[in-house]
Formats: structure tokens, sequence, C-alpha cells
């Protein structure tokens, strides 16, 4: 369960739905060898039922590695609860955005010549949310 917030129906201010998105991400702590980081967190309406979700891209780092995925957190009764997460490879996020019901990633992929470290192959990747879960989008 997550962070309580009031009975009104107005949205999670930043600092909360930061908060709340932030105890999501510490619940995913595997062991002492890798960490959660919600790296950008967004609230949006995302099925038009007048109740705004939180959409958290959170990135975990490894000792020699990280990865990135995306959640969606909605509102049950007074608490924000997980709704829905990717498990698709997601390159190297370089941003998030929320508008019209999809979430919008800005990637890097590996190109042929590409370090692993220095992705450099432009991608856009896009997700639809129903509750319980993400699909790509077109």
């Amino acid at each position: 369960m997550l962070i309580a917030t009031s009975g009104i129906a107005a949205p999670p201010a930043a600092d909360q739905a930061k908060r709340i998105a932030e105890q999501f991400v510490t619940g995913k702590q595997p062991d002492g060898q890798e960490s959660y980081e919600a790296t950008e967190v967004v609230t949006s309406d995302l099925n038009g039922d007048g109740q705004d979700e939180i959409v958290v891209l959170w990135t975990l780092y490894g000792p020699t590695y990280w990865n990135h995925g995306v959640a969606v957190l909605e509102k049950q009764g007074a608490r924000y609860v997980p709704a829905g997460e990717t498990q698709d490879a997601l390159g190297l996020v370089e941003g998030m955005t929320v508008a019209d019901g999809i979430i919008q990633l800005k990637t890097k992929w590996p190109g042929p010549n590409d370090a692993r470290c220095c992705p450099t192959v432009a991608k856009t990747l896009r997700y639809r949310w129903t509750p319980g879960k993400l699909t790509p989008a077109k």
C-alpha cells in the first residue's frame, strides 16, 4: 500500500506525487546491490474518469548496469496503488511526457557501432494505460 491522500478528488500536488512515487520505488528494492529512483513523475487523467493517475518513470541502478521502467499508480479510496507497469526494454530514456492519455518516452538505442555506454539511435515509445496494464500505442 502507498501513501494516503485526502479524500478530495483534486489531483495530488507535485511534491505529494513525487513522495508517493518514491515510496513505490522504495518498495521495489530487491537487495543491497541495486537501488531504484523515481526519475520523473507526472500526474494526468489517463483514462478520462476525472481522477488523475501518477505516472512514474523509474530507474534501476545496479553495480555495472541500469534499466528503466514506467509504472502507473491509481487512486483507490484514499491511497495510490500500482495499477500497471511496463516490462519492455526501454533503452536509455531521456524524457517522458503524458498527453491525451498517452505516455511518451524519448529514448536512445544502441546503433551498430555504438559503445554500450553511448547509444545514438533516437526512438519514441508510446504507451496507453487501461486499469491494470500498459500497452504499446501507435
